[in-house]
C-alpha cells in the first residue's frame, strides 16, 4: 500500500548507512516502541507510511533527516487540512517523534498553534469513509465483526463473548443480549437490531454452519463453543476451530488490519464505535439513548466519547437561529 514499491526506491540515510524509508521506520518502531502495544505501533507504522507516501507523491525527499519546513506545511494544508484538529495533532505528533529519532526537530522549531477544537483524543469515519467501508468486498467473518461494531456499536471483546442464545429474533423487536465490562461474567445491556442485521446473521450463519462442518469432520469429538463469532484457522493439515481469546488482538488481526489496509484508511474496534455514536447523535438520537447503545455508566463518558466539537457547536448556533426566525425573535436593533 501507499506506494512502498516506489519508496523502496529512495534511499534514507541514519549514521553511515543506507537504507529504504521503510527500514527507518522500522528501525523507529523497534527502538521507540518496543514495550508498546501491537495496536500502537501498527497505529504508528501505519501512519508514517501514510505520511511518508503523501511527500513522496508530492515530489519531496522522504529521507526523516532531510524532511522539511515546506514539507511539514504541506502535509497541514494538503493533506490535513480537512480532518478535525485533534486527528491532525495526533498524526504531527507521531511524525514529530519519528523526526525527532532521527535528529530533525523541524516541528518543534515550527512551533505550530493549533485552532481551538473542544474535541477529545478520539477520531472516527467520516461519511466518505463509512460508506467505502460498508461497501468493501469482505468475507462473511469480516462483515459480521465490521457490523457489529460499526452498526450496534459493541466493544470488539463484546462481539466475541455472544452465544447464540443471546440473540432474540422472534417477534417484531429483536436484539441481542450484550454482555460487556465488568468483573466476572460482565454486565449485560440489549442492543436492538439495525435494519441490516437480520441479512448479515444470515449470511454469517451459513458460514457458520460450514465451520461447524470443517471442524467435526476434522475432530468427531469437536465441541461446538456456542460462540456466535468463532476463530477458524489450520494448525499443520488439522482444521480446527476455537472461541476467540479476549483481549488477544485476534479479531483485529483478521478484520481492522487486513480492511484497512485494503481501503488505505486507519481505524480500530474505538473507531468504529464512536463512529456509531456520532451517527446517532447526528441523527438525533437522545443522548441518554446513545448511552445506553455503548454500555457506558454515564451521560459523562458517553459525551467524551463523541468528543463533541465545535463543527457539532455550528450545528446547534445553526439550530438555534432557525428557532429564533419561527419565533420572530433574535433579528437585533431596529
Amino acid at each position: 500500500m501507499y506506494g512502498s514499491h516506489e519508496r523502496s526506491s529512495v534511499k534514507c540515510r541514519s549514521a553511515s548507512n543506507n537504507r529504504t524509508p521503510d527500514s527507518c521506520v522500522r528501525e523507529f518502531l523497534e527502538s521507540e516502541f518496543r514495550n508498546s502495544k501491537d495496536y500502537t505501533r501498527e497505529k504508528c507504522r501505519w501512519s508514517l507510511n501514510r505520511t511518508n507516501s503523501f511527500l513522496l507523491a508530492a515530489g519531496f525527499d522522504i529521507n526523516p533527516r532531510n524532511i522539511t519546513e515546506e514539507a511539514v506545511e504541506y502535509l497541514m494544508k494538503e493533506r490535513m487540512s480537512k480532518y478535525l484538529v485533534s486527528y491532525q495533532r495526533g498524526e504531527i505528533s507521531y511524525f514529530n517523534r519519528y523526526l525527532r529519532y532521527f535528529n530533525n526537530d523541524v516541528i518543534d522549531r515550527m512551533r505550530i498553534v493549533w485552532p481551538q477544537d473542544m474535541r477529545v483524543n478520539a477520531d472516527w469515519l467520516d461519511d466518505e469513509q463509512y460508506e467505502r467501508l460498508l461497501n468493501h468486498p469482505m468475507t462473511p467473518f469480516q462483515e459480521i465483526v465490521i457490523h457489529l461494531e460499526l452498526c450496534m456499536g459493541l466493544r470488539n471483546v463484546e462481539c466475541g463473548r455472544i452465544m447464540l442464545n443471546d440473540i432474540y429474533d422472534n417477534g417484531t423487536k429483536p436484539y441481542i443480549n450484550v454482555r460487556g465490562k465488568g468483573r466476572g461474567t460482565g454486565k449485560y445491556r440489549s442492543v436492538r437490531f439495525h435494519y441490516n442485521t437480520r441479512e448479515v446473521l444470515a449470511r454469517w450463519m451459513k458460514e457458520r454452519e460450514s465451520i461447524v462442518k470443517q471442524a467435526r469432520y476434522a475432530n468427531p469429538n469437536w465441541q461446538d463453543p456456542g460462540t456466535l463469532l468463532i476463530t477458524s484457522q489450520y494448525s499443520g493439515k488439522k482444521f480446527q476451530s476455537h472461541a476467540f481469546a479476549e483481549h488477544s488482538g485476534a479479531i483485529d488481526d483478521r478484520v481492522d488490519f487486513v480492511l484497512r489496509e485494503e481501503l488505505g484508511f486507519h481505524f480500530s474496534n474505538h473507531t468504529l464505535r464512536r463512529t456509531f455514536g456520532r451517527r446517532l447523535f447526528h441523527a438525533g438520537v437522545p443522548i441518554e439513548t446513545i448511552s445506553k447503545f455503548l454500555g457506558h455508566e454515564s451521560l459523562v463518558e458517553t459525551m467524551k466519547y463523541l468528543g463533541l466539537n465545535l463543527d457539532d457547536m455550528d450545528a446547534g448556533m445553526s439550530k438555534l437561529a432557525e428557532y429564533d426566525r419561527k419565533q420572530g425573535l433574535g433579528g437585533g436593533r431596529k
